[in-house]
């Protein structure tokens, strides 16, 4: 670690890629929190899935260093279609994601098989990285702009997004786009995916959209706090996971993956501790007063 830190080019690659993974975590955590309440976190898993086949026809085309720019289009028209078959009633909504998920999987393992020299690639694109090197000055205007936009997306439409998330049927009635907001919420988890492919991994990237939401609402109970400390969360369960990664040699997907799950574990083990104590005080705090009053009643 402290030989990382005694050069500055390295320096430099190391906070490129800890603002990329802050960003990501960012705008996934926040988006999370909606596709959490609304059941529909799978969908990150299967775009996830899409984003590796995507890589892998981006590779195919030899798109070199615009292999993330290649894979966004091509991830945000799976995410339409899998919204599209869901709400037509096509397949059920799990049924859909397997589907498109498992096909766009098995493309990218093919691809990756007959094009020679790009094992390296398949790896890197399942497991995230095993170099930050490969972090470009691309990802790092990408990852702003999709946290930036995130940010001020939510902020502008949160009335909005907040009332189709817990009532679609009410909203549409009151002549609120309902689809167009699930198809704006389902392009920007399908680009936070893609860019956050690359140091997560695609198998392990839907991790960040659903822990963090998971543990804010052990914490929190309105919607607004929710999504504020699933950020805060995320962001800092990546800067952890990140350091561990440097320090120790580790993975940056596995380490940021493992510092989520025991985030999630902690905060529901504090949680629960902290429920029971509070009912034993209440039993505590009635069982005088029911004394009390079947000694009046006698």
């Amino acid at each position: 670690m402290l030989d990382l830190l005694s050069n500055p080019i390295l320096v430099r690659i190391l906070i490129r890629a800890a603002v990329v993974g802050a960003a990501v975590s960012l705008s996934s955590s926040v988006l999370g929190v909606t596709m959490v309440l609304r059941r529909m976190s799978m969908i990150g898993d299967g775009l996830a899935h899409a984003g590796f086949g995507a890589l892998a026809m981006a590779t195919l085309l030899g798109a070199g260093d615009l292999k993330t720019e290649v894979s966004i289009p091509i991830v945000m028209a799976t995410a339409m279609v899998l919204l599209y078959i869901s709400e037509r009633g096509v397949l059920g909504g799990d049924a859909a994601v397997a589907v498109v998920s498992t096909g766009m999987m098995t493309a990218g393992v093919l691809i990756f098989s007959f094009t020679t020299g790009y094992t390296a690639d398949m790896c890197s694109s399942l497991f995230g990285s095993a170099s930050i090197l490969t972090i470009t000055n691309g990802d790092l205007v990408l990852s702003l702009l999709l946290a930036a936009a995130v940010v001020i997306i939510f902020a502008v439409f949160f009335n909005r997004i907040f009332a189709v998330t817990f009532d679609e049927k009410f909203c549409a009635a009151a002549g609120i786009r309902v689809w167009a907001y699930k198809m704006l919420t389902a392009a920007l988890i399908a680009v936070t995916v893609v860019v956050g492919m690359k140091l997560i991994g695609s198998l392990m990237i839907s991790a960040l959209v659903v822990f963090p939401a998971l543990s804010s609402m052990k914490l929190c109970r309105s919607f607004r706090a929710v999504t504020v400390t699933a950020g805060i969360i995320s962001v800092c369960g990546f800067a952890l996971g990140f350091i561990l990664s440097c320090a120790y040699s580790l993975p940056a997907g596995a380490s940021v993956v493992a510092v989520d799950i025991v985030l999630y574990v902690a905060i529901c083990v504090v949680t629960a501790i902290i429920d029971k104590r509070r009912k034993m005080r209440a039993v505590d705090m009635q069982s005088p007063i029911t004394a009390k009053n079947a000694e009046n009643k006698g």
